[in-house]
């Protein structure tokens, strides 16, 4: 049985991105489209029998009519091939207020064999090679997951740890009802300890997080863990011989944090009885991120030496950011529309950044935390030529503040 695994399209980000004439359509909406119509084509040309898509289709929980109308015509092929899709509900996809629906619950309708599962679920999936066993783990909503006086006792920094506790036992039951000869995949949308984030994420979110042992996402029959929410790709199994628990990585690049790391999904294949399992990583075409940095400080010719390592740069068709330092002597220097006609063949200049080399002053006096209010002004009017004629006037008028702070009634 061969599945297809991918997630966090993060359809809607339009960051550096424009208006394409032909289309109407933000360029970057049209990159993550591209993207995710050739994962569509090759899980067709690889003949699948699963498009399992691990959560985060949309970048928020409201995504637009437009948005949506693209995303669902990417799935359209798989539907008219008749492989069934598969989808689990991400962090970004679910709505803040209750009730709501999440922003891939429309997907239910469309035509073919669609299963949404917005809580922790099992089910059998019925593909061309057989049943395929599914357990699937979404993201883990508090207000669907902890109800009653248990869990309201709790303190804020306790409720990761109880969440743990409830996704393991689920995963622990609902393996005991498997049939182990049939392949088992386990499909969640969250953090596992020790995987290596994808620099886009947000570290200070994750600590706060539930986070599951690669143990507890393992057992038996399950014969791989498909998962999403970390961008960057990577197989936390310990051994080769490991069920692997694996994050796809998302399918293109949000920011520079990810210029240079490879953006794709997955397609895995579980075979034999005993059953095996391999799978193997495919990149997509994604948008790319250049940076380009030099230091002109000691150069003579600034902006002959930017537009020379701006030629080397692979920029055609990137987003590109360009930062250069130089000194406050060379500013008048360096022709900043000679940089930007060097740049023109990119998709974007996301910015031309200059970090300027302060021109060092000689401090000629010491200002402690132990100076007099006149001793400090006069060590500052000492380290500034241009106020020395005013010493006295900043003298009485530092004397004249100093009394109405500390004796305001005879200042008065």
């Amino acid at each position: 049985m061969k599945i297809l695994h991918c997630a966090d399209i993060h359809f809607g980000v339009g960051t550096y991105g424009r208006i394409d004439p032909k289309t109407g359509l933000n360029t970057r909406l049209l990159d993550f489209k591209r993207s995710f119509q050739f994962l569509v084509s090759e899980g067709i040309r690889e003949n699948i029998d699963a498009f399992l898509f691990c959560g985060d289709a949309f970048h928020t929980s409201n995504p637009t009519p437009t948005q949506q109308r693209e995303f669902t015509e990417c799935l359209l092929p798989l539907a008219d091939h008749g492989i069934p899709i598969i989808m689990i509900t991400g962090n970004h996809d679910h709505p803040v207020a209750h009730g709501k629906a999440s922003s891939i619950d429309i997907f239910r309708h469309l035509k073919g064999v669609t299963h949404v599962f917005r809580r922790a679920d099992r089910a059998v999936i019925e593909t061309k090679s057989g049943p395929l066993q599914l357990i699937a783990m979404p993201w883990p909503v508090r207000s669907l997951l902890l109800y009653g006086r248990q869990w309201q006792e709790k303190s804020a920094a306790d409720l990761p740890a109880y969440i743990e506790q409830l996704y393991t036992s689920r995963i622990a039951s609902y393996a005991k009802e498997l049939d182990p000869s049939l392949p088992t995949v386990l499909a969640g949308h969250f953090t596992v300890q020790g995987a290596v984030l994808g620099q886009s994420e947000s570290t200070r979110m994750i600590q706060h997080e539930p986070k599951f042992t690669t143990s507890a996402l393992t057992v038996e029959p399950i014969d791989y863990v498909a998962l999403g929410h970390i961008h960057h790709h990577q197989n936390l199994a310990p051994t080769t011989d490991s069920v692997p628990v694996v994050y796809s990585s998302s399918i293109e690049r949000v920011s520079f944090k990810e210029q240079g790391n490879p953006k794709g999904f997955v397609l895995v294949t579980i075979t034999g009885a005993p059953k095996r399992t391999s799978y193997r990583f495919v990149e997509t075409p994604a948008r790319r991120f250049i940076s380009v940095k030099v230091d002109l400080s000691r150069s003579q010719h600034p902006t002959r030496t930017l537009l020379r390592r701006i030629s080397t740069a692979n920029i055609k068709d990137a987003i590109v950011r360009v930062r250069y330092r130089i000194t406050e002597a060379q500013r008048s220097e360096l022709d900043t529309g000679q940089i930007r006609a060097a740049l023109q063949s990119a998709h974007a200049i996301a910015a031309i950044e200059r970090t300027t080399n302060p021109i060092e002053r000689e401090q000629r006096s010491d200002v402690t935390g132990e100076s007099t209010l006149e001793e400090a002004l006069d060590g500052y009017v000492q380290q500034h030529e241009h106020l020395v004629p005013l010493r006295k006037k900043l003298q009485a008028a530092a004397r004249g503040i100093e009394r109405e702070v500390f004796n305001p009634v005879s200042a008065a």
